[in-house]
């Protein structure tokens, strides 16, 4: 512009110059103010265009600002070892519950913990809680695009009742479920009827907390292609699978689909826990903890003292099961309470596991005077060559597939240690060629109460109950204090009836970033990648 302002000026200079005649000096100055005034107009405009394409690249800028809020879609987590399977209807591990929450979706699920209607629209009882009708919403869709149907509910839940690999007893609850799994109904008897989108389920006795029942994975439904190629309903579809990682990718025909904010996770198999934990450290992935992974007992003190860590209470029950009753010291009754007196689980979860788990059901530790009562309970009855017998051949117990769950197993063997001059031979997996004498064993509960255990115990038989023991296992309500104090004897039964010696109450320590806001895991242990996003 000052070019041009130039330019005009010696434009005028030449023209004055050109004129010589004083008389002829107001026309240039006139076209000078001509001029003048064009030049004003075009660098007004110039200036005009100017702001139009600062304001238009400000408007970029807040545009890429604000897709920065959600510009990456993708998350990076790991597990421990490749899934053997992705069927919500088979038993899982910690590991594979964590994938199939991603790939499928039953009824319901916790949030925040309270049950939130997902698949299903409604849930409705009779006023005796026997009979419950549970409306689908009308817009499910498989990953392939097909319709989901109460039908195919049906018929996966038939299906679950049969698999040999999977763990019918759970289901049991529903008319005519066991006699369907032992062979000895056909399926049209089975509590489990489909007309159009409405599911009715016809129960063996009341149940009021079929909701939160109807919460575990496998109440799923699944469904496979005319080549065998599995269907999925939940927020994410399975990509691909290697040895080194697994691929997520968003389900588009998902009901919730638009709310998913994750669109790509990718999980890396790390089989070393402190690798794992190192790996978040660097930024390899984006957390580390629960449900996907359990952190190292080594770096659980690290992890608590980060401001990056959380904690959630989960409905998770660690405890022993003691399976060879043939074993001297798990025969008899007594000696099984005497073992379960020596554990002390106020030190598993104080100190192992660091995260502010509790010993369930709430005990001390046992003192001096205890153990030397329950070593002489122990020894009672055994002869010298028995004792002997103890301290040359290994007893064997297997732990599970984290460092954390193997020191839990340790810190057992060593209370009995303490005691009796046990040998044993600890493992992550059970031996082919000898019997596993006990295992450490984390297993969910199907409601938010440690008293729901029991509850899944009894569907396995191994619990008979009375009708009035059972409200108080079933509970309505606040229990009462008769009710309370025969709960209290069946804590009891555990160990001497059931060889189950019970220890803590779990909680899920993670680590995340803190721009990654949604994170949650519940009391069932599930955390749900698609309520996650980045700030």
């Amino acid at each position: 512009m000052m070019r041009f302002i130039r330019t005009l000026r010696s434009f005028y200079i030449t023209k004055r110059r050109k004129t010589r005649a004083a008389a002829s000096y107001r026309k240039p100055a006139i076209v000078l103010a001509a001029l003048l005034f064009m030049a004003s107009t075009i660098l007004s405009a110039c200036q005009k265009n100017k702001l139009n394409s600062i304001e238009e690249k400000l408007g970029k800028d807040q545009g890429t600002i604000e897709q920065q809020t959600v510009k990456r879609r993708d998350l990076n987590v790991a597990i421990a070892a490749l899934p053997r399977h992705q069927r919500p209807e088979f038993a899982q591990t910690l590991t594979e519950k964590a994938l199939i929450d991603q790939l499928y979706e039953g009824p319901v699920t916790f949030h925040n913990n309270r049950i939130r209607l997902q698949q299903a629209e409604k849930i409705t009882s009779n006023a005796a809680k026997t009979v419950w009708t549970i409306k689908l919403r009308p817009d499910l869709r498989w990953s392939d695009g097909s319709r989901i149907t109460a039908e195919d509910y049906r018929q996966s839940w038939l299906r679950y009742l049969t698999e040999p690999e999977a763990e019918a007893y759970r289901a049991w609850i529903i008319l005519n479920a066991e006699a369907f799994t032992q062979g000895k109904v056909t399926a049209e008897k089975v509590g489990i009827k489909a007309q159009d989108d409405t599911l009715t389920l016809t129960l063996q006795r009341p149940l009021p907390n079929l909701p939160a029942w109807l919460t575990q994975s496998f109440f799923c439904p699944s469904k496979f292609t005319a080549d065998g190629k599995a269907l999925y309903n939940g927020a994410y579809q399975l990509s691909s699978v290697s040895e080194k990682d697994i691929k997520l990718q968003a389900n588009r025909f998902y009901w919730d689909e638009v709310n998913v904010w994750l669109k790509d996770i990718n999980i890396k198999v790390i089989p070393d826990e402190i690798q794992a934990y190192e790996a978040y450290h660097t930024g390899i992935i984006d957390f580390i903890g629960e449900p996907f992974y359990a952190i190292a007992k080594d770096r659980r003190a690290a992890a608590v003292s980060s401001a990056e860590h959380l904690t959630f209470p989960l409905a998770r029950l660690g405890y022993i099961k003691l399976e060879n009753l043939k074993h001297p010291l798990f025969a008899a009754a007594e000696k099984r309470q005497a073992l379960y007196t020596l554990l002390d689980a106020p030190f598993q979860s104080r100190v192992i596991l660091q995260d502010g788990s509790a010993a369930w059901p709430q005990r001390l530790t046992p003192d001096q005077a205890m153990r030397q009562q329950a070593t002489e309970t122990l020894k009672k009855g055994l002869s010298a060559a028995d004792l002997e017998s103890l301290t040359d051949n290994s007893t064997v117990g297997v732990g599970g597939q984290t460092i954390l769950e193997n020191r839990l197993l340790v810190s057992v063997s060593k209370d009995w240690l303490n005691a009796l001059r046990i040998r044993f031979h600890l493992l992550r997996v059970a031996p082919p060629d000898k019997p596993v004498d006990f295992r450490y064993c984390t297993e969910q509960a199907p409601t938010d109460s440690p008293d729901s255990l029991l509850q899944l115990w009894s569907l396995r038989h191994m619990l008979q109950l009375d009708k009035k023991t059972e409200q108080a296992v079933w509970p309505t309500g606040e229990l009462s204090d008769a009710e309370e104090a025969e709960l209290q004897q069946l804590w009891q039964k555990l160990p001497t009836e059931l060889a189950l010696l019970p220890l803590t109450t779990r909680f899920a320590l993670i680590m995340t970033r803190p721009n990654l806001v949604g994170v949650n895991v519940d009391k069932t242990g599930r955390m749900l990648l698609s309520d996650l996003q980045w700030r």
